[in-house]
């Protein structure tokens, strides 16, 4: 009989302790920039993230990784994707979470190792991938590890959403905490959405991304979320200036800008079905929940040959952004998805958790954090801690629950090194103030953020011990605590490409140029040359040109190149074009070219479309 006593009131202890940990809905947007909700500075609608936000705190100083997969890893594991090493090095979340008695579902996007199911998720209805046709799925969609077909009226982000709800459900009738997981493939491109939507946002663009940027800024400063120390800076050379566009150009631009409003528009209205979800079932007060995107907006794409004859709301077609957009997208920052620049990395971050977050509703946290620091926060919610026993590793990241419970915890509780790398287009380290940035495996660039949070005054030559410090402290993890390739790692090139080269280097065997891609200030006279790493040859590429044309008339080439096998290039490793005209100052440049306008180890060079892969430059000043 005392047994038996004992083990009823083990369980009640047990059920009691199930009651009070919270359950815990994480809601990533796949792509979204840091200025892209209208609590966090846009005019789009999303009136039921606006109210998250006024029920919890908003993350101002909140980060992730450059690329979709590498943040999915550190949110699921507390590592540095390459530390992670593919999960053998670490405890999954969802495995550590099942353990301690929580149920778990993941709905959307894995883009992770093996299968979602392999790791702890009990239930899993999505894709594997990166991204899928919002409108077929792709023909990639599983439901737990089958292949399921969808209907004709399905649409990614509604059925993914019905999934999460309906787990929800399901693991309510258990009376155990859930983890649910609900990882959107928007507003990741193709920008696949119903014309109603895109219709709604009919002349929102129209002023083009300079000025609207310049208009989030002011509205990012009003709601607090950027002071002062946050200057604009104008667009980059690969960013083409709006007011250069032809009005054709322009108008299908701001088409496709609706269209990712639309997105995040649908985005938004399933992120209220699945609160209503939690206000219905009376379980809103005890359940944590966060919306974050996996990194900064992302940039261009496309093809101007087929861009503008593409509609968003066609089936079977592919829409994509500008990299103008993500210049918008990412306000007040540099760069974009894919850079370790804040631009790349810093995104929104809404906690809501009205039994247990500290922070007044509706306040701003300015605290540095990453989203390696949930892995940890969660377990401590879930009532255990990981052990880094071999061949695990140490995390990375650290709990913020002390922030959560402290909104006033000193700034310094919550700072930590975050190391950032992806294959041979970002490099970063952060040790703040101090970060240190490199794109496109060019030289360390150097910055203090509490001074200069928008990156804009390179310190590298005026600090070079801090500088070596820093790189040496990456070069330490990446070599020491990571799995990475060797080629990640290499040194780094004392040229620095623009923007776009890293697409260049990804389909052919392009190493550099004259001018560089993505190059500002280029004399008004210039030759034009490339070099690869084999041979040229020209043979059978009659009719296979190379152009150069002007934004402004992007129908006109002001100068075209058929290279025969006759050309002095013919065999030769580097092409060199001296018969350019003189160009006009303050002009931004572009190249097209027909796939295989040379062979180069004996294989046709991709075609440059200024979209996907673009190669363009700006003049001087006259």
């Amino acid at each position: 009989m005392v047994r038996l006593l004992f083990i009823i009131s083990l369980i009640s202890t047990l059920a009691l302790h199930s009651s009070e940990r919270p359950n815990i809905l994480v809601i990533m947007a796949d792509d979204l920039g840091f200025s892209d909700l209208g609590c966090y500075g846009s005019s789009l609608n999303t009136p039921h993230l606006d109210k998250l936000a006024t029920q919890g705190a908003r993350f101002s100083n909140f980060r992730v990784n450059a690329m979709c997969v590498v943040t999915r890893t550190s949110l699921l594991t507390g590592h540095e994707h390459s530390q992670s090493a593919n999960y053998s090095r670490s405890l999954p979340l969802p495995k550590a979470l099942a353990d301690t008695g929580y149920q778990t579902s993941i709905s959307g996007k894995w883009h992770q190792p093996s299968h979602p199911m392999d790791h702890g998720f009990q239930e899993f209805y999505g894709f594997l991938g990166g991204a899928i046709n919002n409108f077929t799925g792709s023909g990639s969609i599983m439901r737990q590890r089958k292949p399921e077909a969808v209907p004709n009226d399905w649409f990614a982000t509604d059925a993914f959403t019905t999934h999460a709800i309906a787990s929800m459900e399901k693991f309510l009738e258990a009376r155990k905490p859930f983890f649910t997981y609900l990882a959107f493939n928007a507003p990741h491109t193709p920008l696949n959405v119903p014309k109603n939507l895109v219709e709604k946002y009919n002349g929102k663009f129209d002023q083009g991304w300079s000025v609207l940027r310049k208009k989030r800024i002011a509205k990012l400063r009003k709601l607090g979320l950027i002071d002062d120390r946050y200057h604009d800076t104008p667009p980059m050379p690969d960013v083409r200036r709006w007011e250069e566009l032809p009005k054709a150009t322009r108008k299908n631009e701001a088409l496709r800008m609706q269209s990712y409003a639309a997105i995040i528009d649908n985005l938004d209205t399933n992120v209220g079905r699945i609160l209503k979800f939690l206000d219905d079932k009376g379980i809103a007060d005890n359940t944590l929940v966060i919306f974050l995107s996996d990194n900064g907006g992302d940039f261009g794409n496309g093809s101007i040959h087929t861009e503008k004859k593409i509609k968003p709301w066609q089936r079977n077609v592919v829409p994509y952004m500008a990299n103008g957009w993500a210049y918008l997208k990412c306000a007040p920052f540099r760069y974009y998805k894919s850079s370790a620049f804040e631009g790349g990395v810093r995104v929104p971050l809404i906690i809501r958790w009205p039994k247990g977050l500290a922070h007044q509703p509706g306040s701003i946290a300015n605290h540095q954090t990453h989203v390696s620091d949930l892995y940890p926060t969660f377990l401590k919610l879930a009532g255990t801690s990981y052990a880094p026993n071999p061949p695990r590793v140490p995390l990375m990241g650290r709990s913020i629950l002390p922030l959560l419970k402290n909104p006033d915890l000193p700034q310094k509780e919550t700072q930590h090194p975050v190391l950032w790398s992806f294959k041979d287009t970002s490099r970063g380290y952060l040790d703040y103030p101090w970060k240190i940035n490199s794109v496109n495996e060019g030289p360390w660039q150097l910055f203090n953020l509490a001074k200069d949070p928008c990156e804009i005054e390179n310190l590298a030559e005026a600090n070079p011990g801090k500088l070596t410090d820093l790189a040496k402290a990456w070069q330490n993890f990446a070599t020491t605590k990571t799995n990475m390739p060797q080629s990640w790692y290499r040194e780094l090139s004392q040229v620095q490409h623009g923007w776009g080269y890293h697409r260049l280097t990804m389909t052919s065997p392009f190493i550099t140029s004259t001018p560089l891609c993505s190059q500002e200030g280029v004399p008004l006279t210039t030759s034009l040359s490339f070099t690869f790493d084999k041979g040229l040859d020209f043979t059978n590429t009659p009719g296979r040109s190379i152009r150069l044309y002007r934004v402004q008339d992007p129908g006109t080439p002001v100068w075209t190149a058929d290279p025969d096998h006759n050309n002095p290039a013919q065999g030769r490793k580097t092409i060199t074009f001296t018969n350019l005209p003189k160009l006009e100052a303050n002009t931004t440049y572009f190249l097209l070219s027909e796939r295989g306008w040379a062979r180069c180890g004996g294989k046709p060079l991709p075609q440059l479309n200024d979209g996907a892969y673009w190669f363009r430059f700006r003049t001087a000043a006259e």
